[in-house]
């Protein structure tokens, strides 16, 4: 009986485990379909670069650390006075700020940054020559001369679609341009200027007329792996949630791993991690060999005091 009190412990204490692994993996990996998730392992996630770098989503453009990078990947809602102002200060400070949009809603963060750099959503560009899967998907190509840091290695960005920039004074200058082949959908013909950068204060803005180049998708194709961790690496990057309307924060999932995370932040509380400790030591217990604490019935009679003692017990017996 008591291997059989045993073994039925021994199974309690690894559907714990199990459950308690399970709990976690579910907490920080499960996977989901949300445009630029980090947990988003498919062609539009951005599981390959958060998983590589320090990356953090983030609801407020106030108060984030100097020196670290900004990120404004294809936003869906438009840019207030005090966003601008936010981020203008996170630029005077040190900050990089990459703006990386197609659809011209970041044009208003722009324009309240004073910045020469305007996103020319109408248009949208095509290569039939330097591209590397499709002549929807040009191949941008870094100018010569371009010395700053986060350009070293990379002579070649993979895009999909992108729209062209018009850089419209010599503040801003640039960085990367479509081949003489390419063109809009207006017959217009390249080359685009598709990347520039502008200096504010301490920091640097660089603006991308598409955002697609960080995905899982396109992040090893061409040079865009050596740019990201060129921009990315020995820093946090904090990406912008605010703007967008649908984003890993606020979808299904999310809100079920947020509540998640909430009773694991709270089994972890110091009151209840002693219990939880102590649970285990109760299991363990439950699992150590247990002393005989019955005396066991004599068989026959013959055992502890014989057929004497056994007739003493039961006088009817013969």
């Amino acid at each position: 009986m008591n291997v059989g009190r045993r073994n039925s412990a021994r199974g309690i204490l690894v559907a714990i485990i199990l459950a308690a692994l399970a709990f976690v993996i579910l907490v920080q990996y499960a996977p989901d379909n949300v445009p630029f998730s980090p947990n988003n392992y498919g062609w539009n996630g951005l599981q390959g670069v958060s998983s590589a770098y320090d990356v953090n989503f983030t609801t407020s453009l106030s108060a984030l650390p100097t020196k670290t990078v900004l990120a404004i990947l294809q936003p869906s809602v438009g840019f207030s006075t005090a966003d601008a102002n936010s981020v203008k200060t996170f630029l005077l400070g040190g900050g990089t700020v990459l703006v990386a949009d197609k659809s011209g809603i970041a044009n208003s963060l722009l324009q309240g940054l004073g910045a020469a750099i305007t996103i020319e959503s109408q248009f949208s560009i095509s290569d039939p020559v330097y591209n590397w899967r499709a002549s929807t998907l040009p191949t941008a190509l870094v100018l010569p001369g371009g010395h700053a840091p986060y350009l070293a290695n990379v002579s070649g960005i993979a895009l999909n679609k992108p729209s062209p920039l018009d850089v419209t004074s010599p503040a801003a200058s640039p960085v990367a341009v479509t081949s003489q082949f390419s063109e809009t959908q207006t017959g217009a013909k390249g080359p685009f200027v598709v990347m520039a950068s502008e200096g504010m204060g301490a920091g640097t803005l660089i603006v991308v007329g598409d955002s697609q180049f960080l995905l899982n998708s396109e992040w090893n194709i061409a040079n865009n792996k050596v740019l990201i961790g060129n921009l990315f690496a020995n820093t946090s990057v904090f990406i912008d949630v605010s703007h967008w309307t649908n984003s890993p924060l606020t979808s299904s999932t999310a809100q079920v791993k947020a509540e998640l995370r909430q009773v694991y932040a709270t089994i972890s509380a110091i009151p209840l991690r002693y219990a939880f400790v102590l649970l285990m030591v109760g299991v363990a217990l439950m699992l150590a060999p247990q002393a005989e604490g019955k005396e066991e019935e004599p068989v026959h009679g013959y055992n502890q005091g014989g057929p004497v003692q056994l007739q003493s017990r039961h006088p009817g017996w013969h």
